[in-house]
């Protein structure tokens, strides 16, 4: 009895770490090519298949690769490292996993602000920057994808290309406020994103336009943490008037700037929060949101207030926030 236990031992670790050697790196070709062996002639890859790359001595993740020209040699390919693990460092021996990051649900993939996937459209979208943050928080530096659509009660987005998109804020509409804004990425590195916004409104019932000017700065840390700055100069409030002021702004320029901070869960979802201040009105507000994400479907629960010294539920206090919306 006890041989046969400890040969269904022996025989279940061996199929564990046959499973988990899948690939090896066999070179580094230049900064972000590498070369592949594979070691399981039952995994089947092909272009643009996704790998997880982990260490052969820690086992800790340090990125992900593209499995991209086949056939180099016998079982040998070549591979794109398109995120990494600023804390390790890839090279020959460290083993890959193929990946499915079309399921929202993969055990082996630590949730790390800098593993997350930017230009890859199939990817579940809690694999993915967050690019919207619900009414009460806005956008964030990150883009649509091309030809990629956002879609809630709140926004109407769709992705131009990689860099522009065009939004639409639907419940400033539903109160003829006819608006639409063009957001387009500046800069962007493995550390920082800098994008900025052009909003353009009509107040229907007072017979006037506002303009809006956005600056948006995400940095990127090697954690579970990361940071979203956002300074806005309008002519206008550029939120719906009814709900969030009912005093009036300068005519000239006024100024308002929030600092977010996020933090990613084991399980991807999010965690927004930080102080908005109102510069002309010397208000000190923010905001708290928890983010569900799965495939497509977002759902964000939180309380915003535009002045914390207002003890007061309604838009001059604080308000409960409840948002929802696709990325698809």
């Amino acid at each position: 009895m006890k041989l046969i236990l400890a040969l269904s031992f022996f025989l279940i670790s061996f199929c564990a770490f046959s499973y988990e050697k899948e690939f090896v790196i066999t070179d580094i070709l230049s900064d972000d090519v590498v070369k592949v062996h594979r070691l399981a002639s039952d995994v089947l890859v092909e272009p643009g298949d996704l790998l997880l790359v982990y260490s052969h001595e820690s086992k800790n993740i340090l990125g992900y690769a593209r499995a991209e020209v086949m056939n180099i040699g016998p079982d040998q390919f070549t591979a794109t490292i398109i995120t990494h693990n600023k804390s390790g460092i890839i090279r020959p021996e460290n083993y890959l996993r193929k990946i499915d990051i079309t399921k929202t649900k993969n055990e082996d993939m630590p949730a790390r602000f800098d593993l997350v996937f930017r230009e890859n459209r199939k990817a579940a979208a809690k694999y993915r920057p967050l690019a919207y943050a619900g009414i009460a928080q806005g956008f964030t530096a990150s883009n649509l994808i091309k030809k990629e659509f956002l879609l809630g009660p709140s926004i109407l987005g769709y992705g131009i290309t990689s860099g522009w998109q065009v939004n639409t804020n639907l419940v400033s509409t539903m109160f003829k406020i006819l608006n639409v804004s063009f957001k387009n990425t500046l800069f962007r590195n493995d550390d920082y994103e800098l994008a900025i916004e052009n909003g353009f409104q009509y107040y229907h019932e007072k017979t006037r336009g506002a303009y809006q000017l956005t600056f948006y700065l995400d940095t990127v840390s090697n954690s579970n943490f990361n940071s979203y700055f956002k300074l806005r100069a309008f002519t206008q409030k550029p939120e719906d008037e009814y709900l969030y002021n009912s005093e009036e702004y300068r005519k000239s320029l006024n100024l308002e700037f929030t600092l977010s901070y996020g933090y990613l869960f084991n399980n991807w979802n999010r965690l927004l929060f930080g102080p908005k201040i109102d510069v002309n009105k010397k208000n000190v507000g923010g905001v708290i949101g928890y983010y569900i994400i799965d495939r497509e479907f977002h759902t964000m629960i939180g309380v915003s207030a535009n002045d914390f010294s207002s003890f007061k539920v309604g838009k001059e206090g604080y308000l409960f926030n409840l948002d929802f919306w696709w990325r698809f």
